[in-house]
């Protein structure tokens, strides 16, 4: 029962790292690579129908770490509240600026709500970077140092914003033509060896400053990272020839955090799970909420995935 709800709290949060960290990337650049009103509300376009089936995931996330791991909740608000808050905040003034941005028609009005989208969309994947470095050194027994406490929340958080830059970029090329699209293949192109390169960095620090139960963990770790780096080098180099293998090796890299970071937790998760009892009741719940989830994702990626065009609905 405990390693069935391990996979769906490493399985809710990968996908959202990797869905909503695609939302959180296009957000991201959206003055960067829509250098025109007209760009941007195709860029909002493109990014409509995507931006409810990404946030669901850590909905869900949440929902599975309440109900299944309820003391490493406890333990992880008392040591990192201002994190979560502040996760939270970010989370709900990037969806503000997407939705109020288009309510009016005035310049000032749009550009205002467009820096709030670009401000939130980069802070929450940094936040959520260093959470995970928070869960990981500041928990308590977890025996990381003070250099540790720092740097690996720094290390993890400027990888994650790497990886959603890329997500984003690569969300934008496929669902977008012309100019904007190339704009965003090269965006990716530039952003790919900064991803690499932050995650083998944090392999690096990973391997030096994170204790873990085992050398074999720690191992293990490094090396999740490291083939994410990897991951990350190859998807540049099959980024124009073939996209759809570079989009599916950077959702890899994007994750790679996240497992590395399941590599070195699984103890602590087991140790905070909750009662048989509670993992029995609310099992059969998530055995049938889930696979309706995964369709209705499946679903929405599936009939949206090409580029948007003047027949789509404007969503924001």
């Amino acid at each position: 029962m405990n390693a069935l709800w391990s996979l769906l709290l490493a399985g809710t949060l990968v996908a959202w790292a990797v869905l909503d960290g695609a939302n959180q990337g296009l957000g991201a650049q959206l003055r960067r690579l829509g250098r025109t009103p007209a760009e941007r509300r195709t860029m909002l376009t493109a990014l409509g129908p995507f931006l409810l089936a990404g946030e669901v995931w850590l909905v869900g996330a949440a929902g599975v770490l309440l109900a299944g791991y309820p003391r490493v909740e406890k333990d992880l608000w008392a040591a990192a509240y201002p994190l979560v808050v502040a996760l939270l905040v970010a989370w709900v003034l990037r969806d503000a600026g997407v939705w109020l941005r288009s309510r009016r028609p005035g310049r000032r009005w749009r550009a205002g709500w467009e820096v709030v989208v670009v401000v939130a969309s980069t802070a929450l994947p940094a936040v959520a970077g260093a959470l995970l470095g928070a869960a990981l050194t500041w928990l308590p027994g977890s025996g990381a140092g003070a250099a540790a406490r720092v740097v690996v929340p720094l290390l993890l958080a400027s990888a994650t914003v790497a990886g959603t830059r890329t997500l984003g970029a690569l969300l934008t090329a496929r669902r977008t033509t012309g100019l904007l699209h190339g704009r965003a293949v090269d965006a990716a192109a530039a952003a790919l060896p900064w991803t690499a390169g932050l995650l083998a960095t944090s392999a690096a620090g990973w391997a030096v400053l994170v204790p873990s139960s085992g050398a074999a963990r720690a191992v293990l770790a490094s090396t999740v990272l490291a083939a994410g780096a990897a991951c990350a080098l190859l998807a540049r180099r099959l980024l124009r020839a073939a996209p759809g293998r570079a989009r599916a090796l950077v959702a890899v890299a994007a994750a790679s955090p996240l497992l590395a970071a399941g590599a070195t937790l699984g103890p602590r998760l087991a140790d905070g799970s909750a009662s048989g009892t509670t993992l029995a009741l609310v099992g059969p719940v998530l055995a049938c909420a889930v696979p309706v989830l995964v369709a209705a994702q499946a679903w929405v990626w599936w009939t949206f995935r090409r580029p948007v065009g003047p027949r789509d609905a404007v969503f924001w």
